[in-house]
This record gives C-alpha cells, sequence and structure tokens, in this order.
C-alpha cells in the first residue's frame, strides 16, 4: 500500500518548508506536457497518489486540468490548500476504488519506490489498471537501480527556516542490497522561533529501487505498455548518474 500514514505525522508540519526550493511548477509543467504528448487531453481529469500538500495537483489544476488526490496520511491532507479543481481524498494505493475513469494516473516525488514488497506493487498497478480506460496513462518516477549502486547513498543534512520554524534535519541511509531497498532514518530538530521551543523526532523511511526490466515485467504483468523511460526533467537516456527515472505507461 506505500508508506505508511505514520510515516508523515510528524514532519507534515514542516514538509513545505523542508521542499520549498523545489521548483514545483517547472515539475508540474514538464509532466503535463509528457502527459500530452503522449495523447493526455489538456484539462483532462488525474488521479494522483501520493498527492501530499497538494503541490503538484494544485499547478496542475492551474493548468486546466480537474485532480483527484489520493494521500493515505491525515497530517499531509490537513495541510493541503484548496482548489476548485481539486477533491482530496484519504485512500492509498491498494483499496481505493473510485467509480470514475481518468485520463491518467500519477504517482509523483518517488511514491512507486515506497512500494517495497511485490504484493503492494501488484495491487498498485491493478489499482491504477481500473481506474483508466485502454489507452489511459500511468505515469511515475521511481529510484534507479544502476544509479543507487553507483552513486550510493550518502548522509547528508539539511537546515531551513521560516519567519515561524527553523529545521535540522540529518538523513542516515542504510541498504539492502539484496531486496534493492534503502532505508533512510531521518533525525528531525525543529524550534519555534516565538518561544524558542525545541522538538525532535525520528521517522525511517524504506524505499525500492527498480531496473528498466522490472519495471517492463510490471507493466506486462498488469497489461500495460511502457511508451516512454528518461530521466525526470530532462528526457535524458536512464544512466549509471540518474538516480530518479521517470516512465510513462500505456494500458493496451
Amino acid at each position: 500500500m506505500g508508506a505508511s500514514p505514520e510515516v508523515f505525522h510528524e514532519s507534515a508540519a514542516v514538509y513545505d518548508l523542508l521542499y520549498g526550493e523545489k521548483d514545483t511548477v517547472a515539475e508540474a509543467e514538464w509532466i503535463a506536457a509528457t502527459l500530452e504528448s503522449h495523447g493526455c487531453k489538456s484539462g483532462g481529469h488525474l488521479l494522483e497518489f501520493g498527492s501530499g500538500t497538494g503541490r503538484h495537483a494544485r499547478i496542475l489544476a492551474d493548468r486546466g486540468y480537474h485532480v483527484t488526490g489520493v494521500e493515505p496520511s491525515a497530517d499531509m491532507l490537513e495541510r493541503a490548500d484548496p482548489h476548485p479543481q481539486v477533491t482530496y481524498l484519504r485512500g492509498d494505493t491498494a483499496s481505493t476504488n473510485l467509480p470514475d475513469r481518468f485520463d491518467a494516473v500519477l504517482a509523483l516525488f518517488h511514491v512507486m519506490s515506497y512500494h517495497t514488497e511485490l504484493s503492494d506493487l501488484h495491487a498498485f498497478f491493478e489499482t491504477a489498471s481500473r481506474h483508466l480506460a485502454t489507452g489511459g496513462l500511468f505515469a511515475f518516477d521511481v529510484w534507479y537501480t544502476p544509479a543507487v549502486h553507483s552513486l550510493v547513498p550518502e548522509g547528508r543534512t539539511v537546515e531551513k527556516a521560516n519567519s515561524l520554524l527553523s529545521v535540522s534535519r540529518t538523513a542516515t541511509p542504510t541498504e539492502d542490497i539484496p531486496r534493492s531497498l534503502v532505508t533512510v532514518t531521518y533525525d528531525y530538530a525543529v524550534t519555534k522561533l516565538a518561544n524558542a521551543e525545541n522538538t525532535r523526532f525520528s521517522e525511517s523511511h524504506t524505499m525500492r529501487h527498480f531496473t528498466q526490466t522490472e519495471i517492463e515485467l510490471l507493466a506486462h504483468r498488469h497489461e500495460f505498455e511502457i511508451v516512454e523511460s528518461c530521466e525526470f526533467l530532462s528526457k535524458a537516456t536512464p544512466s549509471r548518474e540518474t538516480w530518479g527515472v521517470w516512465f510513462t505507461l500505456r494500458k493496451i
């Protein structure tokens, strides 16, 4: 079913601060252009799994799309800003069963990589399939195995602040090479600037990385075809330097 709702229970409050410098507008415009290049109509209906606080959904809606965002974390949904063309629902990638058929199903910012068990991956592909008519698109980005093995996950610390909060987050990765998994433990230190109140907490995110062949096998099993695989945001051919690879699949 992907990431557990508890994974973002405490970090949801600082999520947008940590990723505030991420160029979400450029990402959403690239995604829209990619979908439209494969026949998705501008202004169509998109289903986004792992919609978080709605950052991509709102920008896609500004471009004319109608977006249904499905998010397992109640903490993230509480912080999702409303938009007249975005509907937010609490749910997961295994059990969601909506009456609509969509033009495309999206899983952005490595949502697919949170599916660490083969049973979860099959369930997600089945969920995507039942929400698409023949010809509909299933698009997502994943951690790419050749790059994970070549670049090797490294620890790092990120510090961000705004007028209310100061946040420090240290990431410590641990690899499980036989299972193609990386568990990243995040240690947070959050300070409320108004009263200097400090909070510390930790979260562990286990991520799966994929080869092209693994995605091809999953696609074939669930009656999809790969119509594009490329480096996210650049369209470059994936290489050992390409940590995030984008796949566009079409239901056949």
